[in-house]
């Protein structure tokens, strides 16, 4: 059987949501069905992947290069799936419906509420979002939540398209049972509120609070932090497992997400997250069963003065969101994305 040439339309050796789940799709496909091929941003942290080839862009030429790479996948794909909006030049999206190639999408967050972190704003206009989506006929919200609030004119196939966690990596399945460390992962940005963050280590000087990751607000936020507030670097898988070894509790304090992709890695650690209720976390979190789920900053604090309390609270938590990793695994997730990609062909 001749196999189905599949272009992944992401960054594989750059540290980015997106990008890193296209290398794990890359990898997780089952190679004797498909010929995969990615993108690559440079020459360094190129990985080697069985079955998967790269087309690169040069970082000193990044428009045009750009530009050529999509071309040239898409003139070779059978399927092109093209997660990065931003970066995929919308010729490549005129010359992928002209040729009539099958590409579909993700939609990976809040697309229509302007009161928070939007779509329309990273298009400009709505306008200019509903053109671009245009052009991508098949398209996929990553939770319940995202495909029932898509109502400004983008519409998604009515079943979410989940993503995944590489669990094996984060494998640290021990229960915590008391808790002394706490953790932040992700961009230091405004809309991550993190703020947050460092106003609940200040309640709480006994426990260590740890803020993984890098941004324009770092400098600010260490300003404000006291003794107990550990900063790190923005760490790759490695070494983020390692540092998750010593974490007992994530807290998520941003109000505008699609599927974090931290509460997976974090859970892949046997480590239960605090995340709000604002965009559908019950879908995938019980309450005090496999994580917390709060409306306001009280409610946070309430929660630490409970785990403290009542560690049995904690370790209870901790038992059950293994099973929260061991549901959203790649190697069980890539099943519902190679029928997308059989559907399409």
């Amino acid at each position: 059987m001749k196999k189905k040439k599949i272009f992944l339309g992401a960054y594989v050796n750059q540290l980015n949501a997106q990008n890193i789940n296209c290398k794990s799709i890359s990898s997780h496909l089952n190679k004797e069905k498909y010929q995969v091929k990615s993108l690559v941003l440079g020459s360094k942290n190129i990985p080697n992947i069985d079955g998967v080839s790269y087309f690169r862009v040069s970082i000193l030429c990044y428009s045009f290069s750009n530009l050529i790479a999509f071309i040239r996948a898409v003139l070779w794909a059978d399927v092109c799936y093209l997660p990065k909006h931003q970066s995929t030049p919308r010729i490549v999206l005129k010359i992928a419906s002209f040729l009539n190639k099958k590409i579909f999408t993700t939609i990976e967050g809040n697309m229509c509420d302007t009161s928070k972190k939007n779509m329309i704003s990273s298009f400009g206009s709505i306008n200019n979002m509903i053109q671009h989506f245009s052009l991508i006929p098949n398209k996929f919200g990553i939770t319940k939540e995202i495909v029932e609030n898509a109502k400004c004119g983008v519409f998604l196939n009515s079943d979410p398209l989940y993503l995944g966690v590489e669990k094996i990596k984060f494998n640290h399945n021990k229960s915590r049972k008391k808790l002394r460390n706490v953790v932040f992962i992700g961009s230091l940005v405004k809309t991550k509120d993190i703020d947050e963050f460092i106003r609940l280590s200040s309640c709480f000087p006994e426990i260590s609070f740890n803020v993984v990751g890098d941004g324009p607000e770092r400098k600010r936020l260490k300003s404000i932090s006291g003794d107990n507030v550990i900063f790190h670097n923005k760490l790759n898988h490695e070494f983020l497992s390692k540092l998750l070894r010593d974490m007992d509790l994530h807290f998520l304090p941003s109000k505008s997400e699609g599927f974090p992709k931290v509460v997976l890695e974090t859970a892949s650690s046997a480590i239960p997250s605090i995340v709000y209720k604002d965009y559908g976390t019950k879908e995938w979190i019980t309450h005090k069963e496999n994580g917390f789920i709060v409306s306001n900053f009280n409610e946070v604090l309430d929660i630490l003065h409970e785990l403290i309390e009542r560690p049995d609270i904690l370790e209870r938590n901790s038992q059950n969101v293994l099973e929260l990793a061991d549901k959203f695994d790649w190697k069980v997730v890539i099943k519902d994305w190679e029928k997308v990609i059989d559907n399409l062909i």
